[in-house]
């Protein structure tokens, strides 16, 4: 994640449960450019960051060549807008889906 001042902060994570087509349960912490795990706090971010708390995205096909995407976070919308964790996942689900948008194109 890149902030408009310029500081930049990385995330990694784990995969916990894959089931295609329907789910992939997975945590995320802070990190250093290479994946190693970081306290918040040493990264000037004052909050409780909740470690190997569960995010789940769901998967339903909708028809028409279309899937729902639902995302069950470890936090309350108002806990990850005061975080700054709301940001982030609007700037990820961006992301995919310029991904997304260039793999119709191409197909």
């Amino acid at each position: 994640m890149r902030f408009p001042d310029g500081r930049e902060f990385w995330n990694a994570g784990e995969y916990r449960e894959i089931v295609p087509y329907e789910k992939i349960v997975s945590t995320m912490y802070f990190a250093d450019s290479k994946g190693n795990r970081v306290n918040p706090a040493e990264l000037g971010i004052d909050h409780e960051a909740i470690d190997d708390s569960p995010d789940v995205i769901l998967f339903e096909d909708i028809g028409n060549s279309q899937t729902k995407l639902t995302f069950i976070g470890n936090e309350t919308v108002q806990s990850a807008r005061e975080s700054g964790q709301l940001e982030g996942w609007k700037e990820i689900l961006d992301k995919l889906a310029a991904v997304l948008a260039g793999l119709v194109q191409a197909g």
